[in-house]
Parts: C-alpha cells; structure tokens; sequence
C-alpha cells in the first residue's frame, strides 16, 4: 500500500510504506521499513516549557507539500534530525525474549525455507462583533522550510490566509480548526522553500510555554490513514503518563514468544480496542542514559573525514556509514539519501537512463564509469549541509539527554473516529520502572518419532502463568492464519487504567483471573471482557501540542 497526501496536519504524511519483506542490497535497502511508518514524536518538559521535535515524512510534490499544527503559545522553531527517531526506536523497542531448552530425545530439526514472517513491527460574545483576522505573529526560514506562526479568530479566515499564500488546505479542516481558534491556540504552518525538494525533509522543533505536552489530535482526522502506529517519547524527572486517555498492561500470554513477539502490534491494537479506543501502553520507562548520547556525538558522524573524501564511491559509502539518514539495514530513509546524493555526485552521460535510485544503490558498480566521466564530489560543501542539517541538531538531543534524566516511551494505534479528544500526559513519580525487555521461560518436551518442529513448547511467563504451544503452531493466528485459537480467545489487555499525577491510579478492568482460567483450562476459553467505552469530556483549556496525520480503521 502507497500513500499519497498533499497535507500533513500535524506530524505527517507518508514517504513509502514497504511490504513486510526487504530485499536488502547495493549501498542501502531498497525500501523502507514497515515500522517507519510510525508517527513519532519526542517530548522535554521541565513543568513550564515543553520541546517537541516531531518528525515530518510526505510522498507527493514538494510544492503540495503543507503542513500544520496548533500550539497553545507562540513557538521558537528549529530543524531537528531524523537520527534521533531512529535511535529512540531502537533503544526502547520492546523485545520478547524466550529461553528454551530441549528435554527428551529431540528429532533433528529439518529447516523450513519460511518459518516466520517476522515484522518488525469560542463561545460567541453576542454583545460585541468582532472582525475575522489573522494575526502573523513570526515568519522566518528555518532549515528546508518556510515557516509562520500566526493566529485567527475565525477558522475560515485563517485558512484563507494559507490558501493565499500557497498552503495546501483540504475543504473539511474548517469544523476541526474551530476548538484550536477559540483557545487562541497559535498555528505553525511550514511548506518548502522553492529550491528545495521533498528528500530534505527534516524533523521540526518547536519550544513554547506550556505545563505539561499532548497531541492535538483531532485535526488528524482529515488525513487520516488505517492502523497507524503512535509512538510518544517524553523526557523528564519521572516517569511519564497519560492524562486523559487509559493505560494498558498487555496480556503478554498472547504474546508470539516463538516468533520474537512479532504480533505485539496486533496485541496492542487489540488492547486499546478493549480499553474504548483511546489507550496508550508504556514500552519503557527508566533512565534516560538507555538512549546513547555519543550516537549524536561529532565523532560518531565522522565528518571531518568525509569533507575530504572526494571520489563518489567512497563519499556515498561514507554518508551511509555515518547514519545520516539512518541505518543501512534498518531504517535509512533512501528517498532523502538519494535526493541529498543526487545534488553532490553527478550520473554519467553514459548512464543517463538508469533510474536514480537504482543507480545510487548500487553506485560501487559504477565507479569506472564516474572515473571515466571524471565525476568528483564538492564535498565540502556536502559536509557544510550534513554539519547545518544533522550535526548541529544532533549535539542540542545530545545536551537534551544530558539535562533529562528519565525517558518513557509510550506506544498506541488509533482510527478517526476515535480521534475525538487531543491525548495529553503528565509525571507520576511513584510508579515504577517498565523494560523493554521481557523474558519467558520455555521447553520443548520431545518425543521420539516426532519432528523438532512440531513438538510442543510449554512456556512461563515472568509472572509465573503457564501455556503450552501446540505442536502445529496454531496458537497464535497472526502467526499462521485459520480460525480463532487459544490466544485469542483470551484478553489482549491484562489490566485497563487510569492512571494520575499521584498515586497508582484507579483500576478500570482487571482480566487477571479470565486469563488465569483460560490457561487452565484451553478446552473451555473465556471470552475477552466486553470493550471498556470510555467517556471523555472536552478538552478546552489544556495546554496542547504537536497533531498527528494519521487514521485507523479497526478492521477484523
């Protein structure tokens, strides 16, 4: 599936949605990966001032390109660096780790050509007529973008005003504008600037005033697309916490331990169904030295030694050793590396009808001919943008890591209609540490006669419950397809919340014992307890920030 948007309200549109797998090769991958398809977002607050980076990605026209988002005050903004999404992602990813041992006499195991297929996975004064205004409080260019923060006291006017000055706005944001006017919320609008294309790209920083961080949600609606990922980092003192939306413990029985926890997307989804829809789970919570400051060091871009490397070969290699944009294997955003290296290495005449990509894929096969052609590279002044562009934003994360000594990293999906209230968060210091990584312990009771592979794995859970994986596998249907299993049958969520600013908050659902009876007694699977529907009043008033482009259709 491909997207394609003129608008990102919020934090994005899409720049390509890949299949599940890669084919991986030449100088980076091809495509990029599923995960990156994530809204992603990084919060610091110190309790008056909020920083938000949030990463920007679009497919489409660079002059089509517009996007938006409210702000409860008047923002500073700067360019920020894609580096850091991917580093948040790696550092606090959860990972499901099982320890099996063999007990019996286990038949050799016969490899499979495809075992898995794993994923990563204004209320009106009528005394008084006031005129439709906008009021442009700053305009400036900040790294690739035009930008203005401006104000309006009526939605259609300010969407007038960016449609007069070439701001692609869609005809249904007028009724969703309308709270954001009425709290006097500034706006933040960006488009390109003409000389620039959509491969630069790059994550926005905005610092404002504000007691605590959220996400004003409700404009996403417009270009909203299905099961989309929200991941949500905040640095602080504590550990952070949704205000107005539930929390979520997984049921981690229904976890596919065999397959590495491949289904925890479809888990959380299914948890968040059941929590009413406007859920998030915590994927980690503790010190925020997990996240490698020296990954946004100088020394770590290398890039003294590439403004001296001047053969086009070796200068690609280098910008893709440096993690630019990203990692080779992982999440390296090939549309903005071969955008930034078509402006530096020159294709040969000869060469002319090769496609971009594939000929800067695989650019070590052309390097007689880029010798050939006598084809060099400026890299000085390639260096000059790598050092504005990724460098500098680099060391400010580094002096933000430095200063926030804790980091929670929450993860939901959402649909538009349940998109109807802007998710906000606060600390909570008495709650305790979550790791990304959890453990189960498994064996594998073999049978004489009977395939290693089909031979039945009994698995405990940390928390001491028990359950045994059948011996064709079909416990976990995401994994193998057919009907409704065990899994299934049981609660994805484990415990429904709502947690606050003191305390261990008030527990909404407790599933604890379904699933205690389910796993004794699989014959006889309990049903998952009815969806949770919660009731959220309006959010007037909250100090807001940073919307989101997304939609979710809960499909089954």
């Amino acid at each position: 599936m491909r997207i394609k948007q003129s608008l990102a309200i919020g934090t994005s549109l899409w720049m390509a949605l890949a299949a599940p797998s890669l084919a991986c090769g030449g100088l980076f991958c091809q495509q990029i990966p599923v995960d990156q398809t994530g809204e992603k977002i990084l919060f610091a607050t110190d309790g008056q001032n909020v920083t938000a980076h949030v990463q920007i990605a679009y497919q489409g026209d660079a002059k089509s390109f517009s996007w938006i988002v409210p702000v409860p005050t008047p923002p500073k903004l700067e360019a920020g660096t894609d580096s850091l999404f991917t580093v948040l992602r790696e550092a606090t990813r959860p990972q499901f780790q099982l320890e099996i041992r063999d007990e019996g006499p286990c038949e050799p195991r016969i490899l499979r050509e495809r075992e898995y297929d794993r994923k990563d996975s204004g209320a009106k004064n009528e005394a008084t007529v006031t005129r439709p205004s906008v009021t442009v409080i700053s305009q400036e260019q900040v790294g690739p973008y035009d930008t203005v923060v401006l104000q309006a006291n009526e939605p259609g006017v300010l969407k007038d005003w960016l449609r007069k000055n070439h701001y692609v706005i869609p005809a249904k944001l007028d009724p969703l504008l309308d709270p954001y006017v009425a709290g006097k919320y500034s706006f933040v609008a960006l488009k390109l600037t003409k000389d620039k294309a959509v491969g630069d790209i790059q994550p926005i920083v905005m610092t404002y005033k504000a007691t605590k961080p959220g996400i004003p949600i409700r404009l996403t609606s417009v270009a909203a697309q299905s099961n989309m990922d929200v991941f949500v980092w905040v640095l602080g003192s504590e550990r952070a916490i949704p205000e107005n939306y539930r929390h979520a413990d997984i049921n981690e029985a229904r976890i596919d331990w065999l397959g590495g926890g491949q289904n925890y997307k479809d888990v959380v989804t299914r948890a968040v169904d059941e929590a009413g829809g406007q859920a998030f789970v915590t994927d980690y919570a503790g010190r925020s030295s997990v996240v490698k400051a020296e990954r946004f060091s100088r020394a770590h871009f290398q890039l003294d030694v590439l403004a001296k490397t001047h053969d086009p070969v070796a200068f690609a290699q280098a910008v893709v050793a440096g993690g630019y944009f990203g990692e080779r294997n992982g999440s390296l955003n090939s549309t903005a590396l071969v955008a930034f290296l078509k402006k530096y290495i020159a294709k040969p005449k000869s060469l002319a009808k090769t496609a971009d990509l594939e000929f800067y894929r695989f650019i070590e096969n052309h390097g007689e001919a880029l010798r050939e052609a006598r084809i060099t590279v400026n890299s000085a002044k390639a260096a000059q943008e790598l050092e504005s562009r990724f460098v500098k934003p680099a060391g400010q994360v580094a002096k933000m890591l430095d200063r926030y000594g804790y980091l929670t990293a929450m993860y939901t999906t959402m649909s538009p209609e349940e998109m109807t209230q802007d998710p906000t968060f606060r600390f909570n210091a008495k709650l305790g540490t979550v790791a990304m990584v959890r453990h189960a312990d498994g064996v594998r009771r073999c049978r004489k006669g009977v395939a290693y592979e089909v031979t039945p794995v009994e698995i405990t859970l940390r928390n001491g419950r028990k359950f045994t994986v059948p011996g064709n596998g079909n416990y976990w249907r995401g994994r193998y397809g057919g009907a409704p299993t065990q899994a299934e049958a049981m609660p994805a969520a484990a415990r429904i919340e709502q947690l606050a600013a003191t305390g261990e908050g008030a527990v909404i659902q407790d599933n604890t014992a379904v699933i205690a009876r389910a796993l004794q007694d699989p014959a006889t699977p309990s049903k998952p307890a009815a969806p949770f529907n919660a009731q959220f009043g309006a959010a007037a008033g909250l100090l807001l920030v940073g919307g989101l482009g997304w939609r979710r259709l809960r499909k089954r």
